[in-house]
């Protein structure tokens, strides 16, 4: 009959120890040992008790020592991981590859503890973006996050980890019987963004300015090298939609007589599946209005491609795409990410990604005095709170008349 015992061998920590005796087979005394995080005895004469019901019950399970590494490897094969989207299942494989192996690998999901992870989310906004650890290129002897070429990171890489983080406890909890709690669920995140001043003139959300956008335009319109991008660019900037939604768009998704577009799928590139047709960011297509501005655009770029239908006959590939290569198919995403932040860079605005043309089209219509549930809608976003937690600075502060009134109604 196994018995159960705890020792205190830490300061910090009670290991509880059950001894099942001598094996009969090897002549080896067996033992099962694990450490909780406290010094509180109550607690451990309840983990003891616990554990001695298991035992009387035949439910007990030894503890598993196998690392957070090598349970994230079990992990990733297991069908919870097969069924994700490739875009997911790519960018949880690279937080696990860049960050969370090297960094807490080491540590066994048991003993994994809050403060280990507060440990690794510090770690994160201390080290900022991983570029931050290559050799600088403006001294060599240093590596660039101790250099003026530092890049930071948000809040959202952190939430991103940890919600991996989070996921992963749950399923060795749940699929693999290895856990019996989730030290991850309802932590407090550190904030990169706590310590930056409300009134502080950097916005979480970079936009263009007006004038920005013009000299975008015309800078792209004089430079060759812009040509495959010019009318991406127009197209983006004066409807809001996301890079892959506007790689997906096909001729057959525009309406001409009434200025329209239905968004229904979003184009994705993973290494695990190539390209894929997927359905849009919140799972709902939307039909938006566009101006005729918008429709010359896209005029402009079948004129752009049909030299290439043309030299192509058979060979161009008819996917009905309306942003795509010289030879009809899917352009990968990260190219126009990659040519336009050093395009603006040469330009001289404001570098700023891709992606924030479609943040200076929200900002610049709320600004306008849109309405925000009509920018929300427009944008795709799941609600309404998504578009006012991102973009409510953008929304023009004005003295109405109903509130004037209202004061003059609490003074009676």
């Amino acid at each position: 009959m196994a018995t159960v015992r705890y020792e205190k061998r830490s300061k910090k920590s009670i290991t509880m120890i059950i001894d099942h005796g001598i094996d009969p087979v090897d002549q080896k005394r067996k033992k099962d040992t694990y450490v909780i995080e406290t010094t509180d005895e109550e607690i451990a004469k309840q983990e003891k008790l616990k554990i001695e019901l298991q035992l009387a019950q035949k439910t007990y399970k030894p503890p598993s020592h196998i690392t957070l590494e090598k349970y994230i490897e079990h992990w990733f094969k297991t069908p919870a991981a097969q069924k994700l989207e490739s875009k997911t299942y790519e960018s949880y494989k690279r937080c696990a590859d860049l960050r969370i192996i090297p960094w807490i690998g080491t540590i066994e999901p048991r003993e994994l503890a809050r403060d280990d992870l507060n440990k690794f989310y510090q770690q994160i906004i201390g080290v900022g973006h991983l570029d931050n650890l290559k050799p600088s290129k403006i001294y060599p002897k240093k590596l660039r996050g101790e250099t003026e070429e530092r890049k930071e990171v948000g809040i959202d890489v952190v939430k991103y980890h940890h919600a991996f983080i989070r996921r992963l406890l749950q399923d060795a909890i749940y699929e693999d019987g290895i856990l019996e709690k989730n030290v991850a669920i309802k932590m407090t995140l550190p904030d990169p963004v706590a310590t930056v001043d409300d009134d502080n003139e950097e916005e979480i959300v970079k936009v263009f300015t007006q004038d920005e956008i013009i000299k975008l335009e015309s800078a792209a319109a004089d430079d060759p090298a812009a040509a495959p991008y010019i009318n991406l660019i127009a197209v983006a900037l004066r409807t809001g939609m996301r890079r892959g939604e506007l790689l997906a768009l096909r001729w057959e998704d525009i309406n001409f007589k009434n200025n329209t577009i239905w968004v229904r799928r979003a184009l994705v590139h993973t290494k695990l599946n190539g390209y894929e047709f997927k359905s849009t960011k919140n799972k709902k297509r939307r039909r938006i209005e566009v101006t005729d501005e918008v429709l010359n655009a896209f005029r402009a770029e079948a004129c752009r491609q049909a030299p290439f239908k043309v030299r192509l006959e058979d060979k161009y590939n008819k996917l009905g795409l309306v942003f795509c290569r010289e030879d009809g198919l899917q352009s990968h995403p990260d190219t126009i990410s990659s040519w336009f932040p050093d395009f603006c860079k040469k330009v001289s605005i404001t570098r700023l990604g891709f992606h924030c043309l479609r943040h200076t089209h929200a900002s610049h219509l709320l600004a306008a005095g849109e309405d925000l549930f009509y920018v929300s809608k427009r944008l795709g976003h799941s609600d309404i709170y998504v578009t006012y937690n991102k973009y409510s600075h953008f929304i023009p502060l004005e003295k109405r008349e109903s509130l004037k009134a209202l004061e003059e109604r609490f003074k009676k």
